[in-house]
């Protein structure tokens, strides 16, 4: 497939005649590979937006939130659920199509999804800016009805253009990597354009879901959990956004804080609950370690860490044995010793992987001594949970712990590793450096973990506060009670 990639992009980028045609060449041509973990973006605050924001549901790109300060009722009257056909009489699907050629995504209903999020918003680091002088046509369907009506916005743009940009002779320090991880997602979305839409539920511990009137309110921060009465008794609900336990404000680690949180949360839930709804959608990844103490909670049997095969080369033996000097003298410096003396071994025999292994020293994990639920669970899950969004529900499967509910999730497999920023662009590239296996010995990597029911989000239920959904879900969970 690299030959062929290559050979595709070489008439490409020879023929680019600008700094910015051939910076975004860079970038398709890394996501052609179909990576979630393999992409490039580039060093710049530029963008372009037309006020109000757009998600794929069912199909159809709809109306999510309108930003009201940019957007009045009397330039823009439309409201939550209108449907977008097309802008500049481009129709919205080939406009989908145009935006995936920038997008790393290891699974079509992922790359399809995020396309959809970048219909009216552009960050310059991940996809071509609109011309400066073309405002946007666009035709948008009232609701679900045959009124098909069309409305001229301008494009907002902010920050710096990366043709304009000296990156020869201006300092790149106060420049902004934005890349397509759910991290990076939330970023752009919350940090710059305000907390008040549903794509801030990325990596969020919010819920999007309309909690029954009548729940039992466990803690609302920094997750959610509560449990609520049913036909078949008390169900839980909790919901993980991420597994990287850090402080949002200093970025601390608070890793045993977090995990006494969720502890916390798992015991009242076993008390009081004949059922769980473990709530997984958009959720970002993060530590595998984490990840393997918080699957401790649900697991009642001794389980193998999460299986990895490691790319073998000497950037990679480096790299691990710089951990595990950097950390001799506790137990993360040993394994990480392990992993390198592997990693050498099967680069010197002429191996492109190493044999299984995982990042822990430990044969065998084991459950919680405390605190475990023991209760029938019902994971939910969509393509925008990736890396230990695909790894916790693909464990919890394959150990028979859970069942999954939703879409396939995003199948961004392996740990990641940054190359320093290229001299001249500034472009920065992520790597994937490792394959991670589900439980049944299938790669994550492109393949996700799959629902054992599968369910489609519906325009009712994106405007209606997912009460359908849930309604779903629970019936499905009093199946297996």
């Amino acid at each position: 497939m690299f030959d062929q990639v290559v050979d595709e992009f070489k008439s490409k980028i020879e023929n680019t005649k600008t700094n910015g045609e051939f910076y975004y060449a860079i970038v398709e041509f890394v996501a052609k590979f179909q990576d979630s973990h393999f992409s490039a973006n580039l060093p710049t605050d530029h963008r372009a937006f037309l006020g109000f924001f757009t998600d794929l549901v069912d199909g159809k790109v709809l109306i999510d939130t309108i930003k009201t300060e940019v957007l009045s009722k009397e330039k823009f009257n439309f409201v939550k659920g209108d449907e977008i056909i097309s802008i500049n009489d481009q129709p919205v699907r080939e406009l989908m199509n145009e935006i995936g050629k920038y997008i790393s995504a290891g699974t079509k209903v992922n790359r399809e999804r995020m396309s959809a999020l970048y219909i009216t918003l552009r960050p310059g680091s991940m996809l071509p800016i609109p011309h400066t002088n073309i405002n946007a046509k666009i035709k948008i369907r009232r609701g679900t009805s045959n009124i098909i009506e069309e409305v001229e916005l301008p494009w907002i743009l902010t920050g710096t253009p990366v043709d304009e940009y000296d990156f020869a002779n201006k300092s790149l320090v106060n420049q902004k990597h934005y890349d397509l991880d759910m991290l990076s997602v939330k970023d752009i979305w919350q940090n710059i354009y305000g907390n008040q839409l549903e794509r801030t539920y990325f990596c969020s511990g919010d819920t999007r879901i309309a909690i029954p009137k009548d729940a039992t309110i466990i803690t609302k921060t920094p997750f959610v959990a509560y449990y609520h009465s049913t036909e078949k008794g008390n169900i839980g609900y909790l919901r993980i956004p991420h597994y990287s336990p850090v402080n949002e404000t200093t970025d601390a680690w608070e890793g045993e804080l977090r995990f006494a949180q969720y502890e916390y949360a798992i015991r009242e839930l076993e008390k009081n609950t004949v059922g769980l709804v473990i709530d997984q959608d958009h959720n970002c990844g993060g530590s595998v370690d984490y990840l393997q103490s918080l699957l401790t909670l649900f697991i009642d049997t001794p389980f193998k860490p999460t299986q990895f095969k490691f790319r073998a080369n000497k950037v990679n033996y480096l790299s691990f044995s710089k951990y595990a000097t950097e950390y001799s003298s506790t137990v993360d410096g040993q394994s990480m010793k392990e992993i390198a003396e592997l990693i050498k071994d099967a680069w010197t025999k002429g191996e492109f992987m190493t044999g299984m292994t995982s990042f822990s020293s430990k044969e065998l994990v084991y459950p919680n001594p405390r605190i475990r639920y023991t209760k029938p669970i019902l994971m939910l899950i969509d393509e925008n949970s990736g890396s230990g969004g695909d790894a916790f529900p693909s464990m919890m499967q394959g150990l028979g712990r859970a069942k999954l509910f939703g879409t396939r999730t995003m199948g961004a497999g392996g740990h990641v590793k940054e190359i320093p920023s290229l001299n001249y662009s500034g472009i920065k590239v992520r790597m994937t450096q490792s394959l991670f296996f589900r439980p049944d010995g299938i790669e994550v990597e492109n393949n996700g973990a799959e629902p054992d029911f599968p369910y489609t989000i519906t325009r009712d239920d994106f405007i209606y506060e997912y009460k359908g959904y849930q309604k779903t879900y629970l019936a499905t969970l009093f199946e297996m009670i």
